[in-house]
């Protein structure tokens, strides 16, 4: 947002937005940087230099009928704003790490590999099988049904942890869509840290598992 110097437009709040990684969906409140209490919210961005919106925010609706009703309310106002695109970002988890993850790209016509291809990889997957889920997937699909063009960019990720290099694929191959020009060195320093701590995650739960083998011994018997 920074780098494309971007305004907020407006906080989005809903009674259906609930922390997305708890179990029972419990309401409440969020901390945020500065260590206070605030509700759950996702925020609306504007640049007028590329004349382009942003949507952000974890939340997404806690049932299904939700969902709908977010991504409606979303395209009524694109239809309102006269938007005539529409991309959402997100990951593509594969279980493996790659030192150079690719961008897959979900596409809504035939038309628009031509511009795609040389940014991104197309992800061609089979006939009546799940897709893009949740959010970013009803967008795009909601999106080719208002008469916009749309797809979703997902970056290669293991699933397990923040990759900020995943992150970096993604911003990339959309800057090349949008013709946008964006420093994207910051996600670098980013990737290291986490790599960083990555690491020291790995190496304690080595150790962890060495002394459980330690403390049960050998324990097979032939006899």
């Amino acid at each position: 947002m920074r780098e494309l110097d971007f305004d907020k437009v407006a906080d989005v709040y809903s009674s259906h937005f609930t922390e997305p990684f708890s179990r029972g969906k419990t309401p409440g409140v969020v901390y945020s940087g500065g260590g206070t209490a605030k509700l759950h919210f996702n925020e609306l961005f504007y640049s007028s230099e590329h004349d382009l919106f942003v949507y952000k925010g974890l939340y997404q609706g806690d049932y299904c009928e939700y969902y709908y009703r977010h991504a409606n309310l979303l395209m009524d106002f694109c239809e309102e704003h006269g938007v005539e695109r529409v991309y959402t970002l997100g990951g593509l988890g594969t279980g493996v790490e790659k030192k150079e993850p690719e961008t897959r790209a979900v596409i809504t016509s035939p038309g628009q590999a031509s511009k795609v291809r040389p940014c991104a990889k197309i992800h061609e997957g089979k006939e009546n099988r799940p897709g893009v889920t949740g959010l970013s997937g009803l967008l795009i699909g909601l999106a080719e049904k208002n008469d916009m063009k749309a797809l979703s960019l997902l970056g290669e990720t293991h699933g397990s942890y923040p990759d900020a290099k995943a992150a970096k694929t993604v911003l990339s191959s959309l800057s090349e869509i949008l013709e946008i020009d964006l420093d994207l060195s910051k996600l670098d320093d980013i990737a290291e840290q986490l790599e960083e701590k990555k690491e020291k995650f790995k190496r304690k739960m080595e150790a962890l598992r060495g002394r459980g083998r330690e403390e049960r011994g050998d324990r097979r018997y032939v006899g």
